[in-house]
């Protein structure tokens, strides 16, 4: 996998360690795991490639840390925002801790920040 970044935020009250890491080069489909980690909480999410479906994720010609969605929105995972809505998505689930989930059905469900207009 590639190298991760670490981000650290405070959400639903509880202080969390955010990674996002990509799959190895070769590693097919090309994947990106994006983790939070808080005291008792471990939540971990794949998004896996899925180039005929029209999602791209990892090493697919992307830049580390990008999502390209099938009604082609790209994502950046390392955005705060994001982090935090994907965190509160996953936790709302039901599914519990230390379970990888698909990282597209979280993404689904999450509340994104709405893209902000380029300046003119």
């Amino acid at each position: 996998m590639t190298r991760s970044h670490i981000r650290r935020l405070r959400i639903a009250d509880a202080d969390f360690v955010c990674s996002v890491r990509g799959s190895a080069a070769g590693v097919v489909p090309a994947s990106v795991v994006f983790a939070a980690y808080a005291p008792g909480r471990r939540l971990r999410m794949r998004f896996s490639s899925a180039p005929a479906e029209g999602r791209l994720a990892g090493d697919a010609g992307l830049g580390h840390g990008s999502l390209r969605t099938a009604d082609g929105r790209w994502i950046n995972l390392h955005l705060p925002a994001v982090m935090q809505a994907l965190v509160l998505a996953a936790l709302g689930d039901g599914r519990g801790d230390d379970v990888e989930r698909d990282g597209w059905r979280v993404l689904d469900a999450a509340a994104l920040p709405v893209p902000r207009a380029a300046a003119p």
